[in-house]
């Protein structure tokens, strides 16, 4: 009776161990396809704002106005750096993200000038 206790239990527990490994395994699974999803988001959201930032481009190339607006990069910048506090982003994050953009959007801008 001992042994058929005890061999009972060790299924059981085995049982239990698969059940939760697969459960881990399940909410890594969940959250890596949430990550797949939001980074194909994102890249879309960039090329985005890379197309109204043609847009612009356009816009200043027409009137004259020169690409880089210093005042305008650092209110975007600091809205973004505040932003990124409220959602638990460092502001060294927030700061290379946002000039990392800022760069190739001046790229694509003044690629407008090549054409």
């Amino acid at each position: 009776m001992k042994k058929r206790i005890i061999c009972i239990t060790i299924i059981v527990c085995c049982f239990c161990t698969a059940k939760a490994q697969s459960s881990v395994s399940d909410t890594i699974s969940y959250n890596r396809a949430q990550i797949d999803t939001l980074d194909k988001q994102i890249i879309n959201l960039i090329g985005q704002r890379m197309k109204a930032a043609r847009a612009i481009g356009l816009y200043k190339m027409n009137h004259s106005i020169g690409v880089v607006q210093n005042k305008r990069f650092e209110k975007v910048l600091s809205d973004a750096i505040q932003q990124g506090r409220d959602n638990q982003l460092s502001e060294e994050f927030i700061r290379n993200l946002f000039n990392d953009v800022h760069k190739e959007s001046i790229r694509q801008e003044e690629a407008l000038k090549l054409k």
